[in-house]
């Protein structure tokens, strides 16, 4: 039974479209409409005029609709015709692709109307250019995903077969927790372990001495970075077994990684081993404040004495950030003393001062030193605090000492020159004292002490020469 607004349509309540209307309302209803008959002849073409990717296609009129078609869409218009011939008045969605000279390629999905006249036939058409261009992109992000995969797959069976085939204990850590992340058969051997029962165990839980558990990860790392061995002792069903671990790291994923590699027939002799346990307690209780960096001065690892000059609440705020955020003149501090350790090896006593974030400043004195036998070595500052009485005192009967031999000075030349002679003289004498300071902290560093006082390289040489220096 038909509703009422079907009927309204039946009965005319819509008026009737005038011939000159009804061209736009079908070009603007559809992407492109034709008229066809049912020998597939072309009689109108109908373009909607904001859609111009389509071009001039008055050509197509009076040839047969078979000849813009490509091979696999003739037979789906001719079913199509032979319904519409069957009696059926509405056929949806046919897609045909479109060619024209071989030139270009489209899809379009038709909708076909019978109008009444057996001999004519109305096909109002969308373009799928963009929705075929869409699936396109998919299917090529979906295979490029599928390789992937399968690349991954392959990489993961090419490293579990190297990985269990070696006869070497071998794990692969999270450098900041000791977590093992991957470890083959022989670990598992060494450890009188489970295989499966490795993964996401802490390799310091399986070590004999329960003390060195806290900061073995931190340990490992400083061996990767220092390129030694770390002696280490594991619990076994047979009792203690020591070993030596050969430590690299690298960074994937965002998380710093060491791929240790263990042994026990060639372990540290029981002194190395003393000797090497003592520095990182050394290092870590240490009354001086003790940094590693790198080379350009960005911190791989700070002591707690570090973080206490600093008000550091912890080492991640301090870790990866350079030195120079810290040191009372900034870059200029770092650059002289990482140019100065680089020519002579170390650098005995550097003074400057420390900030915190908060503000305040202390004044420190520093030493540093590099191994230039090791590839990849760190640089080692240790920072002491100087705050005593005595070098206060020293500094003010300094300052005191100076100051009243320019009073002296000053007072023997009034009477034989003009003040502003007298003015300019002891400007000088003031310049040379800067300018010869400077060149002692910056250990004649002509190139850095003009940097400090905020001259050009050429203006400090003139003053040399001016000076007499």
């Amino acid at each position: 039974m038909k509703s009422s607004s079907d009927l309204d349509w039946e009965f005319g309540a819509i008026p009737m479209i005038e011939p000159e209307y009804l061209g736009g309302i079908l070009a603007t209803s559809s992407d492109i409409a034709l008229l066809i008959d049912q020998n597939s002849t072309v009689h109108s073409v109908l373009l909607n005029s904001s859609e111009k990717t389509f071009g001039n296609l008055s050509h197509w009129e009076g040839c047969n609709f078979n000849n813009f078609l490509t091979v696999e869409s003739k037979p789906k218009l001719q079913r199509a015709i032979d319904r519409i011939k069957d009696g059926e008045t509405i056929f949806y969605g046919l897609e045909l692709n479109h060619e024209d000279n071989a030139l270009w390629q489209f899809p379009v999905r038709y909708n076909i109307h019978s109008l009444g006249d057996p001999d004519k036939i109305l096909l109002l058409g969308r373009d799928l250019r963009s929705l075929s261009e869409n699936q396109q992109r998919l299917i090529q992000a979906q295979l490029a995903v599928e390789r992937s995969i399968e690349e991954k797959r392959e990489f993961d069976a090419h490293f579990k077969i190297l990985l269990n085939g070696s006869s070497e204990p071998i794990a692969f850590l999270n450098a900041d927790s000791g977590t093992i992340l991957h470890a083959n058969h022989a670990l598992a051997d060494l450890l009188d372990k489970d295989h499966a029962d490795l993964q996401g165990m802490k390799l310091q839980s399986c070590l004999a001495d329960k003390a060195g558990k806290r900061d073995f990860a931190e340990n490992l790392s400083l061996a990767a970075h220092g390129k030694y061995e770390l002696a280490a002792s594991f619990a076994g069903e047979d009792g203690p077994r020591d070993v030596k671990i050969i430590s690299e790291i690298y960074r994937t994923a965002g998380i710093r990684v060491l791929m240790c590699r263990l042994t026990e027939e060639a372990a540290q002799p029981e002194d190395n081993r003393e000797f090497v346990n003592n520095l990182v307690s050394a290092f870590h209780n240490s009354s001086d404040a003790i940094i590693f960096t790198n080379n350009q001065g960005t911190i791989q690892y700070a002591n707690e004495r570090f973080l206490d000059l600093v008000h550091a609440g912890s080492k991640n705020e301090v870790i990866s950030n350079n030195l120079a955020e810290y040191l009372g003149r900034g870059q200029i501090d770092l650059a002289l003393m990482l140019e100065n350790v680089a020519k002579s090896g170390s650098v005995k006593v550097y003074s400057t001062h420390l900030k915190s974030g908060f503000g305040t400043k202390i004044d420190v004195e520093t030493s540093v030193s590099q191994n230039n036998g090791a590839r990849n070595a760190l640089i080692a500052f240790i920072v002491r605090e100087v705050t005593s009485i005595d070098d206060t005192r020293v500094r003010a009967a300094r300052f005191t000492t100076q100051a009243q031999q320019d009073e002296m000075s000053a007072r023997d030349l009034v009477g034989t020159a003009s003040l502003k002679e007298i003015v300019s003289e002891t400007t000088d004498v003031i310049e040379k004292i800067c300018i010869q300071a400077a060149l002692e902290m910056t250990n004649n560093n002509r190139a850095a002490a003009a940097e400090m006082l905020g001259l050009s390289r050429q203006s400090l040489y003139v003053k040399l020469s001016k000076l007499d220096i």
